[in-house]
């Protein structure tokens, strides 16, 4: 993966924040958006935008990328620069200076500072915050803020939102070389996952292969991860309701381990976009229709305890990734058997611990 190293300083406030990050040299606006929010730390419950001179780009452009805000020249040598502005409110500013190329993978090399927490309403009041309340300032900092700054877990955060190939897809494009689904091949990846159920016709394998076919991706295109991340992504169809469902569904396992169906479902509703007439049973309807192909994605599985995370709960889908910041184990999760005892409880995602 190519990358390009971006320095980002948000400006007007002390203690500095500083990060360093590495993003793919391609990125779309959307997706560097999701990662300058993931590795500052801000919870992205805000509107965002870029600024290059008199022009200003939106992220959900989806044609516009990092090079409508760099020049390749920049890319290449560092120098060139522009405004990442967040929170329309808040007004907090930064200044994205780009340093040249990156390392081989996305991630985050070099940090200072905690970011500020979202309840403060821009520099002047987070500066008047941390004046007035002294040390009970710590009661403003929750997940996924800290009073330091923790480099090597945003650089872990900054990986997992740029995406990491599943490991069930990686090894079935191995089993298939772009042919068929053999019997051969179905017992390989049972062996790989022995817990996925074989029902027919809508088995996690079969649905797998479906999926990649229909993005191309049983051809060379596999070989590039970037580009398999994407189209994956793509067969949620951005946007939609059952992109919204997988992410904040797959996002509250992500954030909090296995949890029973109704709970997952009250989770979901609560965080569903109200401009949508919806109902709790059609969220139930597109999770369970979603199933075969979130278990065959190493997203999520559902068994007699309920629901759990799958290994790429937090490391496919960007909705999912940035909810899984509220994880008290930030660790990757390997695939594991479920829990005897599946957790209740339908708190919000984005109220504060005691709040």
């Amino acid at each position: 993966m190519k990358t390009t190293r971006l320095k980002v300083t948000l400006r007007d406030v002390e203690p500095r924040v500083l990060r360093v990050l590495d993003v793919p040299s391609d990125s779309t606006l959307g997706e560097l958006h999701d990662l300058l929010q993931i590795g500052l730390g801000w919870l992205g419950l805000e509107r965002g935008r870029f600024v290059r001179g008199p022009a200003t780009y939106l992220p959900g452009n989806p044609e516009a990328t990092l090079a409508d805000l760099v020049d390749r020249a920049d890319r290449a040598d560092g120098g060139g620069h522009f405004g990442y502005f967040y929170d329309p409110r808040a007004r907090w500013e930064h200044d994205v200076v780009v340093l040249g190329p990156g390392g081989e993978q996305a991630g985050c090399v070099y940090g200072e500072g905690p970011c500020p927490p979202e309840s403060t309403e821009g520099p002047r009041d987070y500066a008047n915050r941390r004046r007035t309340l002294g040390e009970d300032m710590l009661e403003l900092f929750w997940a996924p803020h800290g009073p330091e700054f923790d480099q090597a877990l945003t650089d872990l955060r900054v990986r997992q939102m740029a995406g990491l190939v599943p490991e069930s897809v990686r090894h079935l494009m191995r089993l298939t070389e772009g042919g068929g689904l053999a019997e051969p091949v179905v017992e390989a990846m049972h062996e790989l996952r022995p817990r996925w159920p074989r029902a027919a016709g809508g088995s996690p394998v079969t649905v797998l292969h479906g999926i990649l076919r229909s993005t191309g991706l049983l051809g060379p295109a596999g070989r590039d991860q970037l580009l398999v991340v994407r189209r994956l992504r793509s067969w949620f169809a951005p946007g939609t309701f059952t992109a919204s469902v997988a992410g904040l569904g797959v996002g509250a396992l992500a954030a909090r381990g296995a949890l029973d169906e109704e709970t997952l479902v009250g989770i979901v509703f609560s965080e569903t976009d109200r401009r949508k007439p919806v109902a709790p049973e059609d969220v139930r309807h597109t999770l369970v229709h979603l199933l075969p192909a979130l278990t065959g994605l190493d997203l999520a599985e559902r068994t007699a305890q309920g629901w759990f995370p799958g290994p790429s709960a937090r490391s496919l889908l960007p909705q999912a990734t940035a909810l899984s910041v509220y994880a008290s184990d930030p660790a990757p999760l390997p695939p594991s058997a479920p829990p005897t005892a599946v957790p209740a409880g339908t708190e919000d995602f984005h109220t504060p611990p005691g709040g």
